[in-house]
């Protein structure tokens, strides 16, 4: 299974659904409401998909701010392992197209 992130331009980022979750956990976390509550659904009904088309712009504007801050967070909280650098990358990834959106 994986999760995507879909932008207004048609571009997207998809992942492992485990990374997915982490993020959009990690952003609800993080987030005011209601874009936390946003993100909390997809989480808790295990939706897959975020679609930056259904957020109004000061949401698309909270969201973009978290998510650069999104690698970061991961080398903070998530423990080393042989794959973490490779989480890291796909965060980095998902904070560029977020940043030139």
């Amino acid at each position: 299974m994986a999760g995507s992130v879909f932008l207004e331009d048609g571009r997207d980022w998809s992942t492992s659904s485990s990374i997915f979750y982490w993020a959009i956990d990690s952003l609800a976390a993080r987030a005011s409401e209601p874009l936390a509550e946003v993100l909390r659904e997809i989480s808790e009904y295990n939706l897959g998909a975020l679609s930056l088309e259904d957020l109004a712009p000061e949401q698309r504007s909270e969201l973009a701010g978290l998510v650069a801050q999104l690698p970061a967070v991961a080398r903070a909280e998530l423990p080393e392992s042989a794959g973490r650098d490779d989480v890291v990358a796909q965060l980095d990834e998902l904070a560029a197209l977020l940043t030139t959106d």
